[in-house]
């Protein structure tokens, strides 16, 4: 019997681990395929630390906290996970997770949905603005990427945890209006997300690492002088 799973003090996380699993529900037995072992290239700007990290039975699951944060009272969190994609291409993932999003969301909608392929592998990103999750003090704005790579899903989110906000008529979220500052630098900081994910996170893409210059060549000797 396959033991339970560590309980995450994440909520966010907790649901989308659930939508997950209901999607998943039969997996072959058998070692994971290599591409399971690629890491995701961090975003850059800020430390992050694993805070919760499972494998197992073709799923694997991390997420990530900056440094500076706590697990109850974080802002920024990154999401990983790699699976069986079973008959589930990017789009039809992302639009799975947003419909049950959407159920806990009474303000509700998503941005930028852009599928494309890339070395073979098809892909799509998309945004989700939930207003007010539940009966919460919060919403979320969580940036999310799909890869197909032959029989798995790799799956990246970058959230920020947010105090609630509005959607508009036209479907744009609409932040706090009090604070202007804010609200560009969270507009500012989606979009640079979306670039990381769009530009950077990709299976076949080389992890990043510092460039080492190879050392000089020593200095010819100097001919030493006849006596």
């Amino acid at each position: 019997m396959r033991a339970p799973a560590p309980r995450s003090p994440l909520r966010i996380a907790a649901l989308l681990a659930g939508l997950l699993a209901g999607l998943l529900t039969a997996l072959p037995a058998g070692a994971d395929a290599p591409t399971l072992a690629w890491r995701v290239p961090l975003p850059a700007g800020q430390g992050w630390r694993v805070v919760d990290l499972r494998e197992g039975q073709g799923i694997r699951h991390e997420e990530y906290l900056p440094r500076s944060q706590g697990l109850e009272d974080y802002r920024d969190r990154l999401l990983v996970q790699r699976f069986v994609a079973q008959d589930m291409s990017p789009e039809l993932y992302l639009g799975h997770i947003a419909a049950g999003l959407a159920r806990h969301c009474p303000a509700f909608t998503t941005s930028g949905l852009v599928g494309g392929e890339r070395d073979g592998l098809p892909h799509a990103t998309r945004t989700a603005y939930c207003g007010r999750f539940d009966a919460r003090p919060y919403g979320y704005v969580i940036a999310q990427k799909a890869i197909r790579d032959g029989d798995h899903l790799f799956v990246v989110e970058r959230e920020w945890r947010v105090p609630p906000f509005s959607v508009d008529a036209q479907g744009l979220p609409v932040f706090d209006p009090g604070k202007a500052g804010d609200d560009t630098a969270l507009r500012r900081e989606i979009g640079t997300a979306v670039r990381w994910l769009t530009e950077q996170v990709h299976p076949a893409a080389a992890p990043f690492a510092p460039k080492i210059e190879p050392p000089p060549p020593p200095p010819p000797e100097r001919p030493r002088a006849r006596r």
